[in-house]
């Protein structure tokens, strides 16, 4: 299962949680990040694994938050990541560069409008709940070398290692 992740500003908080509340009624799961202080390493990790993990990103920009903390790690994160990337604007005003290519939707008006145009632009929450997690996946093993070919190179080092040694002890090489 692959949740939304949803990053919002604290002045927000109420809005946001009454989307999640409406997102989790419709199917989706939500993450929301309650704990981290944001720009601290912990949080940067976190946030990291979070948006990788999800099916979506959901970001709410708003007109009291001004340069917040995080908001560009996130966009950056999901745009790499190659993840729906949903913009929802509570202020006019130009976008920040990172959010540019989401999808953005004006969050001033009706709620419920915007919960259907969100509802209509979002993946599936069937398609997203039986998507494997990408933090599931085995990471792939480099290729290793055949054994013949390890061998020698073994080999090699060992005799490299031998005459630089008896260099060292028959004084011909300086040290």
């Amino acid at each position: 299962m692959q949740p939304i992740y949803l990053s919002y500003p604290p002045s927000d908080y109420a809005f946001a949680h009454r989307l999640v509340a409406d997102l989790q009624a419709a199917g989706y799961a939500v993450f929301v990040d309650a704990v981290g202080e944001p720009g601290t390493l912990a949080w940067a990790g976190e946030t990291r694994r979070a948006i990788h993990a999800s099916g979506a990103v959901i970001m709410l920009l708003s007109p009291a938050e001004g340069r917040r903390v995080g908001t560009r790690h996130e966009g950056v994160l999901a745009l790499r990541g190659g993840k729906p990337f949903f913009v929802l604007r509570r202020s006019e005003g130009p976008l920040p560069r990172y959010a540019r290519r989401a999808t953005v939707l004006d969050a001033r008006g009706d709620y419920r409008a915007l919960l259907a145009d969100l509802l209509a632009v979002l993946p599936s929450a069937e398609a997203l709940l039986h998507a494997p997690s990408p933090i599931a996946r085995p990471q792939p093993r480099p290729p290793r070398l055949p054994n013949r070919r390890r061998r020698r190179m073994v080999q090699a080092l060992l005799a490299l290692a031998a005459l630089v040694t008896l260099g060292i002890v028959l004084g011909g090489v300086p040290m």
